[in-house]
């Protein structure tokens, strides 16, 4: 199977259904990475008999009263229209008086289009956060600060201040996270099958504590085996995506933000090392591979139980629940990736999503409003129910998808890890997510074939190391 085929899958893929259109919604960065070379200067139209979204007598203070404006949005989705953000945008709407008009682009478009935009002297208000936004963007000075603008010590903050420090650059907070996941990657399943074959519920096995890299595998030697004809196989999906998760369950992001905003690698540690060695097993065994024919993205191997996990970001859930909408007997379901039993505590693969206003931006009073809307569909628990209700209507999950899903939002619930590897250039960030998809399968790239973690991780830490030690060099000590 060629390596650019699969990449590609997972390009396409995410630009059709960005998780932040589908999961809190939340994009998170999580599946944005897309080559999708399309965009639009027209919001989508809404389907009011599917969705109405009325926020009727909801109150919630998200800011002082702010001028009327029209502002202008540049990412992967509609936000005036996605289930999860709708209900926000019409109360950003109705109670401030202001209209955003979206441009949609994918997002390894966002770098280049905010740069021509900036210098035109025509910047957009909101902007996505995606892999390149940090370091690299903030870096670059293509970001207002919102200090000014925005109160962590607001209700809808609570907690967060420590994750939203991560994100300072010399010592100013551009980036406000509103939706947090702790699991933005799922392994997905066909619980019907499961069932069928007499195989332990991975959702059971997770919530006796169970489940762990160990009992991920032998799960999968047991869907594999069951099949008398060979036609199974083990896990596929989003390549480097799943690889970093398995990593952070050891408790050690790949690239981690110190508290004095420095970055710090941690390529060499050796539970890094025990994690690649765990995928590589997989690998070798057999039990992570790519059916013939199949990419990152396909859903007929869940759906037709012949492979036992797809790892996959939260927006192609939305897929399988509308799958099951039509079709009854189907029961796809998902669980995080497994924890490491060597670990001493379950830690998940935190992943972030929001909105940064823009360099030139004449609207960050107001798009800082909106931000902190968002941020209240989260928190706020009238805001909060209505977003719910447009997210099922929108996305059709069953109730106990939703409940378990949206349990990972609970930040301050679990052990998040906070690995920023992908965003200290473009060549190096494809360099890691090149070795990371290697280490997990066999992508037949001509760079890699055949090699080893440590030989892929070797030919590069000069390179990585590089990167790190100069976006560390432009970081002042008022970061600390």
């Amino acid at each position: 199977m060629n390596f650019k085929r699969i990449l590609a899958g997972v390009m396409a893929g995410a630009t059709a259904i960005s998780l932040a259109a589908c999961s809190n919604s939340g994009n998170g960065g999580f599946d944005s990475d897309t080559n999708s070379t399309a965009s639009s200067t027209e919001t989508t139209i809404d389907d009011e008999i599917e969705n109405p979204v009325s926020i009727g007598d909801i109150s919630i203070d998200a800011g002082e009263e702010v001028e009327p404006a029209e502002l202008q949005y540049l990412g992967n989705y509609d936000i005036t229209t996605a289930g999860d953000v709708k209900p926000a945008y019409k109360y950003f709407s109705e109670h401030y008086g202001c209209t955003i008009k979206c441009t949609i682009v994918g997002s390894l478009q966002i770098l280049e289009k905010l740069t021509t935009a900036i210098s035109a002297g025509e910047s957009p208000d909101l902007v996505d956060y995606s892999d390149s936004t940090f370091p690299l963007m903030m870096s670059k000075n293509m970001y207002t600060p919102l200090d000014d603008y925005m109160n962590l010590s607001a209700p809808q903050w609570s907690g967060l201040d420590q994750y939203i420090n991560k994100y300072k650059w010399n010592g100013k907070n551009y980036y406000y996270p509103w939706a947090y996941n702790v699991s933005s990657y799922f392994l997905i399943y066909n619980r019907g099958v499961f069932e069928q074959i007499g195989l332990e519920d991975p959702k059971e096995l997770y919530d006796e504590g169970k489940w762990t890299w160990e009992a991920m595998a032998d799960v999968i030697r047991k869907f594999i085996d069951s099949d008398t004809d060979g036609n199974r196989t083990g896990l596929y999906g989003a390549t480097e995506y799943s690889a970093q998760a398995i990593i952070d369950s050891t408790g050690v992001p790949l690239i981690e933000i110190g508290e004095d905003g420095k970055l710090v690698s941690n390529f060499n540690n050796a539970s890094v090392d025990r994690a690649a060695t765990f995928m590589q097993s997989l690998k070798s065994e057999g039990l992570a591979k790519f059916q013939e024919g199949v990419i990152n993205v396909d859903e007929d191997p869940i759906v037709s139980g012949t492979a036992a996990f797809q790892g996959m970001g939260e927006w192609i859930i939305t897929n399988y629940a509308k799958k099951m909408t039509k079709d009854d007997s189907l029961d796809i379901f998902f669980v995080p990736f497994p924890r490491d039993s060597q670990a001493d505590e379950y830690y998940y693969s935190m992943t972030t999503f929001g909105y940064l206003v823009p360099a030139g931006s004449k609207f960050a009073k107001q798009a800082s409003v909106f931000i902190n809307c968002c941020r209240l569909s989260n928190t706020d628990e009238d805001l909060k129910a209505t977003t719910k209700t447009s997210i099922m209507k929108n996305k059709k999950y069953t109730e106990e998808q939703y409940d378990f899903m949206y349990s990972f939002k609970e930040i301050n619930n679990f052990h998040a890890v906070v690995d920023e590897p992908y965003g200290l250039d473009e060549t190096t960030g494809q360099i890691i997510k090149d070795i990371l998809g290697n280490t997990l399968f066999d992508l037949q790239n001509e760079t890699y074939a055949g090699q080893s973690w440590t030989q892929m991780r070797e030919a590069n830490i000069g390179t990585i190391n590089k990167q790190i030690e100069y976006y560390n060099g432009l970081i002042t000590s008022g970061n600390s």
